[in-house]
């Protein structure tokens, strides 16, 4: 393995250098990030100043504010107003600007919920019923409020190169992917997750030391589409497997890096009865699972067979999303990705309570220990009476896409001592990493 990045490294060494004599690719040093994760339908809200001298603009009004001068924003019935020193004013127009010419920081919330700092400046404005908020701040400091959260400053100690690989993947991402506006959104759904200065922590420095660097394509030197998922299972995947387009980039191949490492996204099972299996789609207790999979071992489609002679197929990502945690914490009983295989355990197995099942069990009054036979689910816990028709266990490995950088693997050739460049190098095929001119 060694000797594959000295080969590549100084290949990459030579183009670096070519490179060098060309002109840099050029992205605005300003971002603004529409805020929609934390804030998806806001209808009140409370600003405060915590760093540096703002200008607030509403109603052709010019107001200055200092640090822990705050305001509030809201509506009623069909007006809109600013509440300030006990004052409350009606919005001509439904638009609020806070901006700053220092290093502001200012924070932000609902009525009854965390405050959450971001830095630059604000912009509130009305769509329909709710505020849409916009933080136009410096590129580089929205990199501090991105790499925490996709990775996390906890790796500092032991995986600052993958902090670093992270930093350059973002910043590549956000080249790529703000729109002709200068737009991008915080929502992990969407794009990157961004949650401003409240994260800012020990990765900030991962974005400082690779201030500007970007990864490009080795023929045309053009910004890469960026892609990295948490844990790719120990197998990446190709992008034509995911969204059907190809990309020269990425590759389908074993990743020695993401096995044994990230806890139960490593290796994690999810349980489901039989009948309830079924019902989820529609059709009576299924007695067969049969599963279609690309090299990597990912189910591009799951056929379902049941009892009474109906059947059913669905794709490899309808069927994780039918059982996807949403909305609750992921554990090493989670449905978290394709890379799966199944095992059906029959009913008088089950009823016999002789099968040892260690992450599922129940205690109460009447039993102590496992009590498969009335399991609904990993996610909907136990019914209180036996069920008759088997339970479905599906083992996988991994948490996300697996396409490009795993997160996980990422760490682990940190620790193992390999730079930032390398972990690049090995996750995202036929690139380079350049540094663009404004930087």
């Amino acid at each position: 393995m060694r000797t594959y990045f000295v080969k590549q490294g100084v290949f990459l060494l030579l183009l670096t250098l070519i490179f060098l004599l060309m002109p840099g690719i050029c992205f605005a040093e300003d971002i603004t990030v529409e805020l929609i994760w934390k804030f998806p339908e806001p209808k009140w809200l409370e600003i405060e100043i915590q760093q540096g001298v703002y200008e607030l603009k509403y109603n052709k009004l010019s107001l200055s504010l200092g640090v822990s001068e705050s305001f509030k924003i809201g509506q009623s019935g069909l007006a809109e107003f600013l509440w300030k020193d006990n004052r409350l004013e009606i919005l001509d127009e439904p638009a609020v600007k806070v901006s700053t010419e220092d290093k502001g920081i200012f924070r932000i919330r609902e009525p009854g919920k965390d405050w959450i700092s971001y830095r630059g400046n604000l912009i509130i404005s009305k769509a329909g019923m709710n505020w849409k908020i916009y933080n136009t701040l410096d590129s580089e400091d929205y990199l501090k409020g991105v790499v925490p959260i996709e990775m996390s400053n906890a790796w500092a100690e032991k995986g600052f190169q993958a902090l670093k690989a992270q930093a350059v993947a973002a910043r590549t991402y956000l080249l790529k992917n703000t729109n002709s506006q200068g737009r991008i959104t915080d929502s992990p759904n969407i794009h990157q997750a961004y949650w401003g200065r409240t994260v800012e922590g020990e990765a900030s420095q991962a974005v400082e030391e690779t201030k500007g660097e970007i990864l490009v394509d080795v023929d045309n030197l053009q910004p890469i589409s960026i892609f990295y998922s948490s844990h790719n299972g120990g197998y990446s995947e190709e992008t034509q497997n995911v969204w059907q387009n190809y990309d020269p980039h990425y590759s389908s191949e074993p990743d020695q890096f993401s096995r044994g490492i990230g806890g139960y996204v490593d290796s994690w099972r999810f349980s489901i009865a039989a009948d309830i299996l079924g019902r989820s789609f529609g059709l009576a207790p299924i007695r067969e699972v049969q599963l279609k999979k690309y090299s990597s071992g990912r189910v591009y489609e799951v056929k379902l067979l049941d009892w009474l002679g109906s059947e059913k197929s669905v794709s490899g990502g309808e069927f994780v999303r039918k059982f996807y945690p949403y909305n609750r914490s992921i554990s090493r009983d989670s449905f978290l990705g394709r890379l799966f295989q199944e095992d059906y355990l029959l009913p008088n197995i089950i009823n016999t309570n002789k099968l040892k099942f260690g992450f599922l069990s129940v205690s109460n009054q009447q039993a102590v220990g496992p009590v498969l036979s009335r399991l609904i689910s990993s996610n909907d816990g136990l019914s209180a009476k036996p069920r008759q028709f088997g339970v479905y266990v599906f083992n996988g490995r991994g948490w996300g896409h697996g396409v490009g950088m795993s997160q996980w693997g990422a760490y682990n050739m940190s620790m193992e001592g390999y730079s930032y460049e390398e972990i690049l190098l090995y996750y995202y095929k036929r690139s380079i990493i350049i540094k663009n001119s404004n930087k």
